[in-house]
């Protein structure tokens, strides 16, 4: 609360004498609150495989046989995009009441993501190199090839304009969802037997009073 009170002295002094830099820092001294692992936030528990059918063309949908994500392919000749497309509930409308520390909470800050595994392999387990790769998170990109070469854990963060809306979500206490999407691009010559998405990320939420 000290800091609430502290950063509201300040507003108050940047409106007496124009302090354009002490309006800079407001957001440095507001309190925050973090919910990841510890909290129940649940992870990401993205890793999925599947078969690759003999007769598949391009462009023919794929069942996701964990029912984790929707899967569309499109392309032409060799080259095949697969799209991964999964909706995850970081924090219900029913906990809200249960998270007393959440009171006051008035719009989600940032949030975390910290990958702690990202492979894409065959059947036998073998690596795939993919053409490209590319994961978003609210719509913003946070995986590129360079991730795949990364050693997990690592941490990517989105803030700004990609989760403005959930201010409003947190306002009215609603559920806060993720939406999660991999688009993978394979060199389908020759055709693989199977691929495997093996991919797991721990969500932090971070709010702002």
């Amino acid at each position: 609360m000290k800091l609430r009170t502290f950063a509201f002295s300040m507003v108050a002094a940047c409106s007496l004498f124009a302090c354009e830099q002490i309006g800079d820092k407001i957001s440095d001294v507001l309190p925050e609150l973090n919910l990841g692992k510890e909290d129940g936030i649940p992870p990401v528990e993205g890793s999925t495989a599947f078969d690759i059918p003999q007769d598949f063309m391009c462009g023919d949908p794929i069942m996701d046989p964990n029912g984790k994500y929707k899967i569309t392919t499109s392309g032409m000749g060799d080259i095949c995009t697969f799209t991964f497309d999964q909706d995850v509930t970081a924090l219900k409308a029913a906990e809200y009441a249960s998270r007393p520390e959440m009171k006051g909470a008035t719009f989600v800050k940032r949030v975390d993501i910290e990958v702690t595994k990202l492979a894409i392999t065959d059947g036998a387990g073998k690596e795939v190199t993919p053409q490209d790769l590319n994961g978003k998170a609210f719509g913003t990109t946070i995986l590129t090839m360079d991730d795949l070469k990364a050693t997990p854990p690592f941490t990517k963060s989105i803030e700004g304009e990609p989760i403005d809306a959930l201010k409003a979500k947190v306002e009215n206490k609603q559920d806060i969802v993720i939406p999660i999407q991999v688009v993978v691009v394979v060199n389908m010559s020759p055709t693989p037997t199977k691929i495997a998405l093996d991919y797991q990320a721990q969500p932090n939420l971070v709010f702002g009073f």
